[in-house]
């Protein structure tokens, strides 16, 4: 302890005197009011340098929306999209949540397909949209992709050229959809099955945009693929008609036309198919990220722990264990 002591007798970690030390050592608290001023100055220097590093940070917004499955009864119900055979006057429940009467609903396809390839290759036609996605791969001067440069893309090309590969400049629809996979997050709420969809950049117009058309171009693909199904059965259904001779069979098959066309007709309206924009996406017009207000504290606070692990490692170092408490731990062990 006195060794420990005098290390922190210099001016910077002087205590002048105040508390004395025999209170404490009384209490067991010598190595840590002795080089408080160590403590303190790692916890301001790590808040600097958090305040620093978040000065060049680019601040950046997050656009949030909430969608839901689309209502099957109540007012605002499209009705069902399926018929159970051989009873038309009782369609077939559509669950949008659940396991029992359909494992994969409209709803659940429509959240794989916002960050798939299929949807990827739609938004890669939109303009505007791949720039803003890949900004260090973007020349806005020659508006032509490159490999990114500094030194984080010499190092990607080194050790893709260690590989015998070479990075990629243009985007395709597997690498937007990855992008689109890392950087929108899905979130559940609670126990319903409404989602939340976010998605962060330092553009807040464009994160908005992003949302309502990832959102659209999904539930557009679900009607197209649903009117594609029905007008499918349709026309075989058509078919079957023109060779079945049979009353009984004329008349089934007559009932299940009515009901496909219902609900190719339904397919049709101009309304959400798959999933309903409960909350629009919206984004605040100050940026939420970075955060200083958690970020400068826990830099404090990791600055405050690693000034109180060198001290009590210090401690440790430099005050080895007497013999007899040595001599006893290694009886301890050979037991």
């Amino acid at each position: 302890m006195t060794e420990l002591g005098a290390v922190f007798n210099l001016p910077l970690f002087r205590t002048r005197g105040w508390p004395p030390r025999s209170i404490l050592l009384s209490f067991g608290l010598f190595s840590f009011v002795a080089g408080w001023r160590l403590v303190v100055l790692l916890a301001v220097t790590t808040t600097l340098l958090a305040a620093v590093v978040l000065r060049g940070l680019p601040s950046e917004h997050t656009a949030q929306m909430v969608v839901g499955p689309i209502a099957r009864t109540g007012a605002s119900a499209m009705g069902a999209r399926a018929v159970a055979a051989g009873r038309s006057d009782m369609p077939l429940s559509v669950l949008e949540f659940g396991n029992g009467d359909e494992t994969l609903s409209d709803f659940s396809r429509f959240i794989e397909l916002l960050s798939s390839p299929t949807i990827a290759a739609r938004l890669m036609i939109e303009p505007g949209i791949l720039p803003h996605l890949f900004p260090e791969r973007w020349d806005q001067a020659t508006a032509r992709w490159h490999t990114p440069g500094g030194v984080g893309g010499w190092l990607r090309a080194a050790v893709l050229g260690l590989a015998g590969r070479e990075d990629w400049s243009e985007p395709d629809a597997d690498i937007v959809s990855r992008q689109l996979r890392r950087m929108v997050v899905v979130q559940s709420l609670g126990t319903n099955p409404m989602r939340r969809l976010s998605y962060r950049d330092s553009d807040r117009a464009f994160a908005v945009i992003l949302l309502q058309r990832l959102t659209s171009l999904a539930d557009s693909h679900l009607r197209e693929e649903a009117a594609r199904r029905a007008n499918a059965e349709i026309g075989f259904i058509r078919a079957r008609l023109a060779a079945v001779q049979s009353a009984d069979s004329r008349r089934a098959l007559v009932e299940l036309l009515g009901d496909q066309e219902r609900v190719a007709m339904m397919i049709g309206v101009d309304l959400p198919f798959a999933a309903d924009p409960i909350e629009p996406p919206t984004a605040s017009a100050q940026a939420d990220w970075p955060n200083p207000l958690i970020i400068l504290p826990l830099a404090a606070a990791a600055g405050a722990g690693l000034g109180l692990f060198l001290l009590f490692a210090y401690r440790a170092w430099r005050e080895p264990p007497r013999p007899g408490v040595r001599r006893r731990a290694l009886e301890t062990v050979a037991e």
